[in-house]
Order: C-alpha cells, then structure tokens, then sequence
C-alpha cells in the first residue's frame, strides 16, 4: 500500500530570481563514480519507489538496517525518492547515483531532529554523485522582499543595533535581512512558529567518516553538520542552497577534531564554513537526552580549497564558543557574493563569546569579492550556555580569549566597510584582550560607492551581545579599528578607500604592543 506525502505548507515553495546561484561548476566537482565493493542493498529492493509524491522512508530504512555492519553498500538509483528522516549504521556506504536523489519529505511529521543522519556509528561513507534534498522553502515563510539584483548604490549602517532585522530600513543589514525567509514570526504578523528540523545532514558522535562526490541542495536548516566527531573527510561536496532561506548554514564543525575539508563549493544564506564549540546544541527538535548533549573543544581541522558564496560570514568561528577551538587552518579559498545585493556581511570572522578559549588559527591565500568586511575578530562575554560548575564559572565568567591568528594573503575586491579587532571592556573597567594578532600581505579595495556615515563620539561596548561586524556602527577610520589589544602586527598591508574617503586608514584606542 501506497502512502502519500502530504505536505505541511502546500503553498509554500516559491522561488524568485536571485535565490540561487545559477553557475556552480558542478563538473569540477561532482564526477561517475563506480558502486564500491561489497553486498549491495538495493533500496527498491525493500519496496522504494521514485514514483512522485510516494514516501519511501520504511523501505529505505529496511535497507539501511540490513546493511548495518555488514560493509554494505546502500544504493540509492533510478531516480528521486520521497523519505522523511532516515539513519546510517556503523560500517556502511550510502551511495546515491549521479542520476538519482533523497528528497525531503514536505510534512514535517515525518521528521525528528534532521534528514539523513549518522549517528554514533564508525566506517560510514556517504557517496555516489547525487543529491540530498531538504526541499527547505517549503518549511520557511516568504521574504518581506524579493531578492536585490542591483547594487544599492550606496552603505549605510545601523548606528546602533537595537533592532535585529537592522532597522532603519535604509541601512545595509535590513536591506539583506528582509530578504530572509524565516521559520519565525519576524515581522510580528501572527503567524506561527515553524518547527522544522535542524539537519540536513547530521554526522554526531562519529568515527572514521568519508562524504564525498555529493550534493545537498536546498537545505531544510543547517546544511552540514559535524559535530562530536572525530577524523571525518569532506571532499568534492557541492552545497546548493536557497540563498534566502535562513539558518541554512553550509559546513558547521562543532565540538569535533581531525577533520579535513577539501575541494567544496558552497552557495548558501548563511555561515559559509562554520567551526564551534557550544555547551549544549540547544535546539527544540533534537530527541537526546541532556546527559549525552555536552560537547567538548573543537580542534585539528583543515579546510583548503573552498569557494563560499554567502549573505553572511564566509569563514566563521562561532558564536556558539563555550569550549576551546584550537589549531584550525583554512587556506586557499575564495569568498564572494557575485550577484545578489548587499555584499556578503564578512569573509573572515573569528568570535569568542561565550567563554571559549580560542588560538592557534592560521588562515592564507584567501581572495574575495563583494564581501563587506574582510576580517572581523573579536571577543565578548555573552556567555549564553551559563556554567558548569561554580569552578566553572569562576574560570569563565570574565569571557575567554582570542590568541595567536595568522591571516595572510589575502586579496578583496568591494569592500565597504571597516576590518574590527576589538576585545571589550565592562562597566567595572575590566578588560577583555585579543592578543597576537598577525594580518600579513593584505590588499583590499572598497566599492566606490557613496558612503552614509553616521560615527558615533564613542563606539560601543558590546560586551554581552552578539557579535557581529555589522553591529557596531560606523568607525572611525576606513582600513582598521583596533581596540582592547595586545601585539597586533599589521605587515604589508594595503586598503584602497572609496574616491570619496574623509577618514584616516587605521585607528587603535587601548592597544598594548
């Protein structure tokens, strides 16, 4: 017997021109690739059909289940195939043709925390050369505007942040957010808060696995998600996303280590290239038990080769920063924002704000276009997930620290707004430092657009906000803003302002060499 999805929100689902990102070199990436060896698990074997509009969930879980640690590979071929939330065992390759693809159901009850996930399992492949696809707008409302494929011709800042959608609504950030499509009420019009699940796909607690040759396209939430894991490969992995749809984060690495990212193309809406370190994941969909929540430090990651298409940060860590990030190298990697308007908010944003302890970042060769800010580094105490322990907050409660990066060669073409290094000071004088901060052979040039400043006699605190360049206003000077620092080198480094340009290129206030 046939069971139909029936769709959640059968009126959502629209698309306007500028949503997606219509020159992804897919065969640079994406290539045939022979079934691996080992017993075959044939999903239609199990009852699947590619017949549209028909869930295939069980089936697929049948097979699934059978392949569970048998070195088995599950293939997935002969077309689309409706299923809600499905899960990989240990010692097993998912592999979806070239020719074939998961779609995400359109009923939200057929989901619990993601769509395809692996977790606590060991040996898992997920391969082939098709596609996962959240079907993601049809779980978001539709955007206050369409999509802007001009330039707005001029940057404008919210003075100061008091509105999270940016407002005044002339300013840069309202312009990109209210083209967001949002699970939540934001505009305050009475509609419901959509509950929908928080990973495409979810590798947790994992050993020992290879993505590779494969596509997520149009994510219901985060994209990617690696987290408590240990010693996973990403390779050859196109992410093509709804630039519009929010939270749609590409490659999130939380609490994981050894983990290597190569050779990926992201298109999304929000974070490019994600690495944290929360407390607890935090969100309402997820079905664990708070006891196997805690997460722990994030380190020994490598990400090469990357080209990040985002309205948001390209490369971040953070904000969720409550345990240490260490040793995290990025290299060789474009950013950009090539067609869609305002220019993506960063490319390189690094932001401890919970208490986390983060150093040892190198990041170099790094070119972007039509991102605002190049690098944003910085340090608060907003301290979100509270404490573990009285010890705990003892060590914490002073916020933790930004030490030792390295950013260097880096070229960026349309920027329009300040590079911020700043640490904080609190309303008892208590200062929070960034330290040892190397920026190294960087060019950049802003667009040549008109400027609307508006710089405040002081620039704010943000000491328990969140954090991000966009935040704190107009600064003083045009190339960098420095504050609450200690031994930042700025070495060949060359900013080209707008024709119009009134401020000096760098300002420190409260710098320690």
């Amino acid at each position: 017997m046939k069971t139909y999805d029936i769709p959640t929100f059968p009126g959502n689902g629209i698309i306007y021109t500028g949503d997606y990102y219509l020159d992804i070199p897919y065969q640079k990436y994406i290539y045939e690739e022979e079934i691996p060896s080992g017993p075959v698990f044939d999903i239609r074997s199990y009852g699947a059909t590619a017949e549209a509009g028909v869930l295939s969930t069980e089936a697929i879980q049948k097979a699934l289940d059978e392949a569970a640690g048998k070195h088995g590979v599950v293939l997935v071929a002969g077309g689309a195939y409706t299923t809600g939330t499905i899960s990989i065992h240990s010692d097993t390759t998912l592999f979806i043709a070239s020719d074939s693809s998961l779609n995400a159901s359109r009923n939200l009850d057929n989901f619990d925390d993601a769509f395809v996930k692996a977790v606590n399992a060991e040996n898992v492949t997920i391969c082939g050369g098709g596609r996962i696809n959240g079907n993601g707008e049809y779980f978001v409302y539709l955007p206050k505007e369409r999509p802007l494929l001009k330039p707005m011709g001029y940057t404008k800042l919210p003075p100061v942040l008091k509105d999270p959608l940016g407002r005044p609504e002339d300013t840069c950030r309202f312009a990109y957010r209210a083209r967001i499509r949002y699970a939540e009420d934001k505009w305050e019009e009475g509609k419901e808060n959509i509950k929908r699940p928080m990973y495409t796909l979810w590798i947790r607690g994992c050993k020992n696995v290879d993505l590779h040759n494969i596509i997520i396209r149009d994510s219901l939430d985060w994209s990617l998600s690696i987290d408590m894991s240990e010693h996973v490969s990403v390779e050859s992995l196109i992410i093509d996303n709804n630039r519009h749809v929010a939270n749609t984060d590409g490659i999130d690495i939380m609490s994981s280590s050894y983990v290597n990212v190569r050779h990926v193309f992201v298109s999304t809406a929000d974070d490019g290239l994600c690495v944290k370190a929360p407390m607890l994941q935090g969100h309402d969909s997820i079905n664990v038990a708070d006891s196997e929540m805690k997460m722990g430090p994030c380190h020994d990651i490598t990400i090469e080769d990357a080209t990040v298409i985002s309205v948001m940060n390209a490369f971040k860590i953070g904000t969720e920063t409550y345990f240490p990030i260490r040793n995290v190298k990025c290299s060789d990697c474009v950013f950009m924002l090539p067609d869609i308007f305002p220019g993506g908010v960063s490319g390189i944003s690094i932001e401890s704000a919970d208490g986390s302890d983060i150093e040892n970042i190198e990041l170099k060769n790094i070119t972007m276009k039509n991102i605002a800010v190049p690098v944003f580094i910085s340090l608060c105490r907003r301290n979100k997930f509270g404490y573990l322990s009285e010890e705990d907050r003892k060590a914490k409660e002073k916020g933790g620290s930004v030490d030792s990066i390295t950013i260097e060669n880096v070229k960026a073409e349309g920027m329009e707004s300040t590079c911020i290094i700043t640490g904080f000071k609190d309303d008892e004088g208590y200062i929070g430092r960034v330290r040892n901060i190397t920026i190294r052979n960087m060019e950049a040039e802003y667009l040549d657009n008109e400027e609307r400043l508006e710089i405040l006699p002081e620039i704010r605190e943000n000491v328990k906000d969140y954090p991000e360049s966009n935040a704190l206003g107009d600064m003083p000077s045009y190339g960098f803003y420095i504050r609450h620092a200690e031994n930042v080198k700025l070495e060949n480094v060359r900013i080209t302002p707008r024709s119009s340009n009134t401020r000096p290129e760098i300002i420190t206030e409260d710098v320690i060499k």
